[in-house]
């Protein structure tokens, strides 16, 4: 037994004697061996395929079909980009940053860069990867994005133990270490390395330091509500693109959409009474646990208030207190311009930022024509250099008359004889900053902050014929108009008038431990 156990020992001190080298070689620049720390930060066949193949797996040709990958260039009046006119090269350079690779990028040799979503140190450098595509140095973007991170992970005692024992280290021990490299997204990834570009038009305080104390859903991962299927990622619904690897199959023609507050792993079953609980029919939850916005200097940079590109370059203004969102209907699927929608049969009541925004147009559209600042159409909005051009006067401001009369071609025609100014309220859904009974920038909305317009002659007049500017009377725009969704009185008007002030709103969940009864002992 005791010769047995020697030459046990034996082998184990070769086999770990063997892996010494394998250390070695690994750091002395050994691909095939370094992919065994699987810290290279992109797609190998070889180190990745093995398992990411099939179901549960995805493998790169799925990620490849995703909406994120699939994504290209579409003129949005925020950033007024024209690829037609300005080339698709400078969108790759401007904009290539918020784009995971693949898709579009592959023609400039950036591939999909899975380390943009997956890592998990928390040290994937998003800056260097954008000044990179900035300078038109593609193909090393995603490796810039990774070089400090690939050399501190591989130098993790726990990676260089793991790749020390190689084959022996069991599957569960090195699914569990892998996953702590790459492993699913975290939020830190979705925010600082794509959407922390949104938080100014859909105001939010990620990113600060007592970001807990502003949403009850601080701890939770963003993949818990937008679930993702065949790494196609929940957010506003949206049709899911087919390519042309997906041949019209499955989830390619369906739609996804986040997690509904109701979901039995989140909210179900909650109720607030019956009357609240009716609300539900036409509201949305975050319509009353979204009921303020932060204003001035977040850590995204100051909320947007407006925005205006009539004289060819962007001019904006800002929200610098904080501020209430603004109500108004939605079904949850826009086509065109994000406007004010009118109710419909699936609509619901839920809150936006609302930020209004002009540009040119060129005034083709006879909808747009006649409606330029209510329409929900693209249109045909005028380059901005066209736009600039056209100042001919040289001081600043481009008059309807000068964008009339520019003739950039010189051919003796004005090129845009139609041209219009839109200046459209865009409507931006909010999804985050969620507050509770303890935890937000401010209390849940109650039944007196949307109610109680048409409580007296006065205030119905005053809401509903003189319109004034709501902080005349509000030091905070209040959330709801009920004039602007549509209607000529107070929905919940009663006579006599109630008090909604009075009325409170309870919550019980499922389950809950009643509260305790203190009592004073019999005896």
């Amino acid at each position: 037994m005791a010769e047995l156990r020697g030459i046990l020992v034996a082998i184990a001190l070769i086999v770990f004697a063997f892996a010494g080298i394998n250390i070695y070689l690994g750091y002395s620049g050994n691909e095939a061996l370094a992919h065994h720390y699987m810290t290279e930060g992109k797609w190998s066949d070889s180190s990745c395929g093995g398992c990411h193949v099939g179901v549960p797996f995805a493998d790169y040709d799925e990620v490849s079909e995703s909406t994120h990958v699939q994504r290209v260039p579409e003129w949005e009046p925020l950033t007024n980009f024209q690829v037609e006119s300005e080339g698709e090269d400078a969108w790759v350079q401007k904009f290539g940053r918020y784009h995971p690779g693949g898709g579009i990028l592959d023609e400039y040799g950036v591939g999909i860069d899975c380390m943009i979503c997956h890592e998990q140190y928390g040290l994937y450098d998003a800056e260097a990867r954008a000044l990179e595509l900035e300078n038109g140095n593609y193909e090393n973007a995603n490796d810039a994005a990774m070089e400090d991170a690939r050399v501190i992970v591989q130098q993790d005692p726990i990676r260089i133990s793991t790749y020390a024992l190689d084959v022996l280290t069991p599957a569960p021990v090195l699914l569990i270490l892998h996953d702590t490299v790459n492993g699913a997204p975290q939020k830190s990834s979705c925010i600082n390395n794509c959407h922390i570009k949104d938080a100014q038009v859909m105001p939010v305080l990620w990113g600060a330091e007592d970001y807990e104390e502003f949403d009850v859903h601080a701890e939770v991962t963003c993949v818990e509500c937008h679930e993702t299927h065949e790494h196609n990622i929940a957010g506003a619904q949206a049709p899911i693109l087919e390519t042309e690897h997906s041949e019209g199959s499955s989830v390619h023609e369906d739609v996804i959409s986040v997690k509904s507050c109701t979901d039995e792993s989140c909210h179900a079953g909650i109720t607030h009474g019956a009357t609240a609980d009716f609300h539900l029919e036409f509201l949305d939850c975050t319509a009353c646990h979204i009921p303020r916005l932060p204003g001035g200097d977040i850590p995204a940079g100051t909320p947007i208030a407006s925005f205006n590109w009539s004289n060819g370059e962007r001019v904006d203004t800002y929200h610098m207190t904080d501020f209430s969102p603004t109500l108004a209907w939605t079904t949850g699927v826009s086509e065109g311009l994000n406007v004010a929608g009118e109710r419909t049969e699936n609509s619901v009541l839920a809150p936006f930022n609302v930020i209004n925004g002009a540009w040119w147009d060129e005034g083709l559209d006879e909808e747009i024509v006649a409606f330029p600042d209510t329409s929900a159409l693209k249109g045909n909005p005028i380059p901005n250099d066209d736009v600039l051009a056209a100042d001919t006067n040289a001081d600043g401001e481009v008059t309807v008359e000068e964008m009339r009369s520019y003739d950039g071609n010189g051919d003796g025609t004005p090129d845009y004889p139609n041209a219009i100014l839109r200046q459209v309220d865009l409507y931006y859904r909010l999804g985050h900053g969620i507050s509770g009974s303890e935890i937000g920038m401010t209390d849940p909305l109650k039944c007196d902050d949307c109610h109680g317009a048409s409580a007296t002659p006065v205030l119905q007049d005053i809401h509903f014929v003189e319109r004034p500017d709501c902080e005349t009377c509000h030091d905070i725009k209040p959330v709801i108009d009920w004039a602007m969704l549509g209607y000529d009185r107070d929905p919940a008007e009663t006579d006599p008038p109630t008090d909604f002030s009075a009325q409170v709103i309870k919550v019980t969940i499922p389950g809950e431990k009643p509260p305790e009864v203190e009592r004073e002992p019999a005896f």
